[in-house]
């Protein structure tokens, strides 16, 4: 079944008083491009991210947003980093004397300062450890991230058929009229002929008259065109079952579809059998814009 390229997914687990979240966001790209934000410490990581994400994206741009942080602080879970905090208390005398500011700064001011207050849990234990629960993570977020490009997908499905359904019966229509355009072209010749009968110096020739119109009904033939529309049709329905990336063969296989339906148009000058032919056109545009979302 399809794939939307477009999707977002997002897991978090929590390991001691750490928590750790990532994010994916997909978007249409013609080809796939895989980009990861990691934690400076966790950069040796990112290619084992990418892995497991391309597992899960075919085609398009993919976001991925990696982030730790301190989802509670416990009383044995974290120690003072005295040497910090001595920098930060004399920096903040000088400007106190500098500026002659009045000492109101309290120990719950310096507990909020970066650096000040560190967590016991280490985020880069043994390589083994880190790994493991970043890929757990990321395969999470990777499948949230799959399930929603698959419901889409559905969708898009569901809209393609539709619309391939309705492009077969004009299709069809177009067939069945076919032979009133050569009926048609015909009338219109003799009642010419007719109206200048008077004015001719010489008498028609039935048998060239007879031979124009099948000169035209040979140019206007449309049956090898509307054969292969619908041949077409089938094509880009039994790519829509598939599970691999489809997107741009369906893509190519909508510009066939246009190319034949601006040669019908062209060909068979009937008004009835134009129409039809500018229905299927504006139908096609439909699709391809939606095939854009395709994986």
């Amino acid at each position: 079944m399809i794939r939307s390229m477009t999707g977002y997914g997002r897991s978090e687990t929590v390991r001691g008083s750490l928590r750790l979240t990532v994010e994916m966001r997909a978007v249409n790209h013609r080809y796939c491009e895989i980009a990861v934000r990691l934690p400076k410490a966790w950069g040796m990581l990112e290619d084992r991210v990418k892995k497991i994400a391309a597992e899960s994206v075919r085609r398009g741009r993919v976001d991925i947003a990696v982030a730790v942080e301190q989802s509670e602080v416990s009383s044995h879970g974290f120690h003072l980093d005295w040497e910090t905090a001595d920098r930060y208390v004399e920096a903040i005398r000088q400007i106190q004397s500098r500026y002659a500011l009045p000492d109101t700064f309290t120990a719950n001011d310096l507990l909020a300062l970066p650096g000040i207050l560190q967590s016991d849990d280490k985020l880069i234990g043994s390589p083994d450890d880190v790994e493991g629960w970043l890929a757990e993570t990321v395969q999470a977020a990777a499948d949230d991230l799959l399930s929603m490009k698959r419901a889409e997908g559905m969708k898009l499905c569901e809209d393609l058929r539709k619309r391939l359904d309705q492009i077969a019966v004009w299709t069809d229509q177009i067939r069945a009229l076919a032979p009133h355009a050569t009926a048609e072209h015909r009338q219109r010749l003799l009642q010419r002929l007719e109206k200048l009968k008077e004015e001719l110096p010489f008498e028609l020739d039935e048998q060239r008259l007879a031979q124009e119109i099948v000169l035209f009904a040979e140019r206007s033939d449309i049956s090898e065109e509307t054969t292969r529309m619908i041949s077409h049709c089938t094509q880009f329905s039994e790519q829509l079952s598939k599970e691999e990336a489809v997107g741009r063969k369906l893509d190519f296989l909508l510009q066939e579809m246009n190319r034949e339906a601006n040669t019908i148009a062209s060909k068979a000058n009937y008004l009835p059998i134009q129409r039809l032919a500018v229905d299927i056109k504006t139908e096609l545009e439909k699709m391809r814009e939606q095939v854009q979302n395709i994986e």
